[in-house]
């Protein structure tokens, strides 16, 4: 995606050389410039209003290059402008403490604690650190034309998917302020080759670029802004030109396996995310004969030790491949501790179960499979089995171009290829997104805003995909403490620990559980991990009061925002309508 010390163009009679070198660096020294001022006022005593300016100030100079900084610097990224929340290391069996804006940010909104003075001071200069990197970097960095394109398309990406959601502002609700500085970012950047302005698609990104900053400009309120509009209207287009004017440039589009492939100029397109970029390598890649494969194994109920149950036992087609019971069923008929999850869109997720605890979908059905209360099977002898039949010869044959006998991997790889193939992207919502305007109703359309908005479900259910998966890059999945009752009465917290169990060092985990797409929650009743809920409108009731926290429950380290959402009934209607129509179609 970068080269370093190299040429960043060769066809000079095509478009100029650039010179992001010394844009980044100049953009970097003003960021460096208004930490200095903002490390200046709390040093000073200044009040709250003149830190908070300064604050405002360095945040907005690091919104305007964030683009480059999120696309070359990722590490970076996720250190200056993460969720102040300790960041996990799996590796290392810790977490890391947060830092960064997100972090600073807490110390000043709602209210300036005067207390906090010389952690806040701390924060500040790790601020100034991470801009020294930055400037350090981007002294090193040539960067190439169809780099800088993608990045840039990329922004445009984030700030839909994180900037406008409110993700990155959960304290000071300046997203709309901040969007402003992104857009002018990706203007600024743009403009720094001059060849770039003078073809036909720029003179469309300037104008979707003036008409988009002027809204972002007029200080909408949050709750009453219309996200589905500006995404359809500015945002999206403004990807999609962005790519036109690369094809108009005639630079080559970047071939390295990215999640977001270069020519896609949308979010909403069905092949938008590139499932491959999340597998090790193409021995991974699903294939039609591996997805039919999987398909037949996913039904075989050889699969468990007294051929009585399949995977499809427990995850129903006609469910979202979930299943209609609070928890799943043991081999003996009494309940698990957890209800099933829908597989659909499955793929998407760094980390399976809603513990997380398998990175792959390959470790995850062979922890099914060998799991005594799922379906208590042996994979070396279920291979023997399978190899015993012509059948499964012939079409593992085919399915790996080989005569080898049947491997535990095979059977692993074809049943994640299958689930892989489980997410098409076609519900309503997808159709109405790449233009059929009949596709849902303006209840429906109301339920987006909502759920972008006001009800602040997208901070934690990120777009397109719905899921806990951060897009754009797409390189982590989050877990959340909700603080999910035991039962209805909502008077005891359910005794789960999820993903601490397999982390017990690690407190900050305790009550954790993935974060679930909502596509096709309309089908994957009932809810949460231990199917407490068996409606959306309880879900959202729960999620309307703040959680365990807004219930009175003892949650450590709740994830959620406690603060009540204030949703009417006819607010929640609209955003369970709206979910209604993620479910995608037959």
């Amino acid at each position: 995606m970068l080269a370093i010390g190299i040429t960043s163009c060769q066809k000079k009679d095509t478009y100029q050389s650039l010179t992001y070198n010394t844009y980044l660096v100049e953009q970097v020294d003003t960021l460096s410039s208004n930490i200095d001022q903002l490390i200046h006022a709390i040093e000073h005593n200044q009040d709250s209003t003149q830190i908070r300016q300064t604050f405002i100030a360095s945040r907005l100079a690091y919104k305007k290059i964030e683009w480059a900084v999120s696309y070359f610097l990722p590490h970076t990224a996720a250190a200056i402008n993460g969720p102040a929340l300790d960041q996990l290391d799996l590796d290392e069996n810790k977490f890391i403490p947060a830092e960064g804006f997100q972090v600073v940010e807490e110390f000043l909104y709602p209210v300036y604690d005067s207390t906090s003075k010389e952690e806040l001071l701390i924060q500040a200069r790790k601020l100034k650190n991470l801009s020294n990197k930055i400037h350090k970097n981007f002294e090193a960095i040539t960067f190439e034309p169809a780099s800088v394109l993608e990045a840039l398309k990329l922004e445009i990406f984030q700030i839909t998917t994180l900037g406008i959601t409110g993700f990155d502002t959960p304290a000071s609700k300046l997203q709309f302020i901040e969007a402003t500085a992104s857009l002018s970012g990706v203007g600024q950047a743009i403009q720094t080759s001059k060849a770039w302005t003078h073809t036909q698609a720029y003179a469309t990104i300037d104008q979707l670029l003036t008409e988009a900053i002027a809204l972002c400009q007029t200080n909408p309120a949050k709750n009453s802004f219309d996200y589905l509009t500006f995404i359809l209207k500015y945002l999206d287009p403004l990807a999609q030109e962005i790519v036109a004017l690369q094809r108009e440039l005639a630079i080559p589009f970047l071939q390295t396996n990215q999640v977001i492939g270069g020519e896609t100029g949308s979010l909403f397109d069905a092949n938008t995310i590139n499932l491959n970029a999340f597998l090790p390598d193409s021995t991974y890649y699903p294939t039609s004969t591996k997805i039919a494969l999987g398909k037949e194994l996913f039904f075989d109920q050889q699969l468990s030790k007294e051929n009585t149950r399949s995977c499809a036992t427990c995850h129903h087609p006609d469910k979202a491949f979930s299943e209609n019971r609070k928890t799943s069923l043991d081999l003996t008929g009494n309940p698990l501790h957890r209800n099933a999850l829908s597989l659909n869109y499955a793929a998407y997720y760094h980390g399976q179960f809603w513990d997380m605890r398998s990175v792959t979908l390959e470790s995850q059905t062979s922890d099914v499979i060998t799991n005594k209360d799922e379906m208590h099977g042996n994979l070396q002898e279920i291979v023997q089995v399978l190899n015993q039949s012509e059948t499964y010869k012939k079409h593992f044959a085919q399915a790996y171009q080989t005569d080898a006998p049947i491997a535990v991997w095979q059977v692993e790889n074809a049943l994640a290829s299958y689930i892989r193939s489980l997410s098409t992207f076609n519900s309503r919502f997808d159709q109405y997104m790449r233009g059929n305007k009949t596709a849902m109703t303006a209840q429906e359309q109301q339920g987006f805003n909502l759920f972008v908005g006001k009800a602040q479900c997208a901070t934690c259910h990120f777009l397109p995909v719905f899921n806990g998966t951060v897009s754009p890059y797409f390189r982590s999945s989050e877990q959340e403490i909700l603080g999910v009752p035991k039962d209805k009465a909502g008077t005891q917290l359910d005794g789960d620990l999820g993903r601490y169990v397999f982390n017990t060092d690690l407190d900050q985990l305790k009550h954790s559980f993935k974060t679930p797409t909502v596509r096709n929650i309309n089908e994957s009743g009932p809810y949460m991990h231990n199917g407490v809920y068996e409606t959306l409108e309880e879900v959202m009731d729960f999620y309307n009061k703040g959680g365990g926290l807004g219930l009175g429950l003892d949650v450590e380290n709740q994830t959620l925002p406690d603060t009540p959402l204030d949703l009417t009934d006819q607010e929640i209607q609209a955003i369970v309508a709206f979910m209604k129509a993620l479910s995608d179609q037959a």
